[in-house]
């Protein structure tokens, strides 16, 4: 009897130990090769000292921008709110209690920015407002059942104390299945009846008011489903006069959409303010006047990079978030690319450096074009004393 025995099996090996990747510091990066780490690591600190200088007078610009769009926000909630302080039972009050305070916030076409406005704009609401201020997305409410659950899920993280914190979780919880107007109004009506009732009025501010208002934020109003809106602002207006909510919808292309979006019957209960952001080339003008065109920063970006930017910015995205992004790859990639830029820092430090220049680097000197045309004009032994006497060189950079 023949046999034939075929033998399969699975085995197992050890694997080889890994080796441990070596970490290499961020300004190592800048050497591509070359022995000069002292001088990349110098470059490094100096781009992240001008970068971060850069970054916040940006920060400042934007908020000088909008600041007058936030104080008019402001005016408008804070006037809004008054009527449902003073509980005026005056038939024509009542009537126009029901009318829910709305700010068309029109922000323009560069959508990018907008995320930035807005969280901009819940600080200063959070400051000077209310604690009480909530923002949506139509990605994440494509019903009104999670409309209100964002919604509720927001208010109750919102600005309280670590034990109504708790609380209120454990009722979330309990009743996650269930959101609903009426038991939004409840949870307001708890909250603000364990404000202290003996603080003066007259002493209280408009963020310590005894019923402070809800604010909703629409980031991308015209993306919501109609019927979303619809049923929320319908529901909302019956609920007015217990929970005293204000909505800003933020607007990417004009404050029309609000009518075509919603009918006439649900827009009639809507008390509709426009208001209007700077447009984006007054954003990018502001920028370039006050962040490029200045001697604030010695960092200037030549003109096809400039042009380049401002093509993308204008044909592309009208994007300032994204200019700003070029701005710095285009600052980074100048300190590591350009041995001279250790150079790019305030006068005085830069002349300081100047006498630490190595060899190597004063041959860079020699080689930039305006030095050999400033060499040109010179007298034949001054151009062989700059061209042969690193001393002379370094003397000569720290006189001009």
């Amino acid at each position: 009897m023949a046999t034939s025995s075929v033998s399969k099996g699975c085995f197992v090996f050890k694997p080889n130990f890994k080796k441990r990747k070596i970490s290499v510091p961020v300004e190592d990066y800048f050497n591509k090769g070359k022995d000069e780490s002292e001088d990349s690591k110098l470059r490094f600190e100096t781009y992240q000292l001008i970068w971060q200088q850069m970054k916040s007078e940006t920060e400042r610009l934007q908020e000088e921008l909008n600041k007058n769009l936030f104080d008019s926000l402001i005016e408008f909630l804070q006037k809004s709110h008054s009527g449902f302080q003073k509980n005026s039972r005056d038939w024509g009050c009542q009537i126009k209690l029901r009318e829910i305070p709305t700010a068309a916030l029109v922000l323009g076409v560069n959508v990018t920015d907008h995320d930035l406005t807005f969280r901009s704009l819940t600080e200063v609401l959070q400051n000077n407002v209310t604690p009480y201020v909530v923002s949506l997305q139509a990605k994440d409410c494509p019903d009104m059942k999670h409309f209100l659950k964002k919604l509720t899920s927001q208010l109750m993280d919102c600005n309280m104390d670590v034990q109504s914190k708790e609380k209120e979780s454990v009722q979330v919880t309990q009743k996650k299945t269930h959101y609903s107007m009426d038991s939004l109004s409840n949870w307001y009506m708890n909250v603000t009846q364990k404000t202290d009732p003996k603080m003066p009025r007259k002493k209280r501010t408009s963020s310590q008011w005894q019923s402070p208002p809800v604010v909703l934020i629409l980031k991308d109003m015209e993306s919501f489903t109609t019927k979303v809106l619809q049923d929320f602002i319908i529901i909302s207006s019956q609920h007015r006069h217990e929970f005293p909510l204000i909505l800003i919808f933020g607007i990417a292309t004009s404050s029309i959409i609000i009518h075509r979006l919603l009918p006439h019957a649900v827009s009639s209960l809507l008390c509709i303010e426009l208001f209007q952001s700077l447009s984006c080339k007054e954003h990018l003008n502001t920028v370039l006047d006050k962040l490029l065109l200045t001697t604030q920063f010695p960092f200037k970006l030549s003109e096809k990079v400039l042009q380049i930017l401002t093509n993308i910015f204008l044909y592309h995205d009208f994007s300032i978030q994204n200019f700003i992004k070029g701005l710095q790859l285009s600052l980074l990639e100048h300190f590591c690319s350009q041995p001279l830029s250790v150079l790019c820092c305030n006068l005085p430090e830069a002349k300081r450096r100047i006498n630490f220049l190595s060899d190597n680097q004063c041959e860079n000197i020699r080689r930039l074009p305006s030095f050999r045309r400033y060499v040109e004009k010179q007298a034949s032994e001054k151009q062989v004393a700059l061209l042969t006497n690193e001393r002379v060189l370094k003397l000569e950079k720290n006189s001009t």
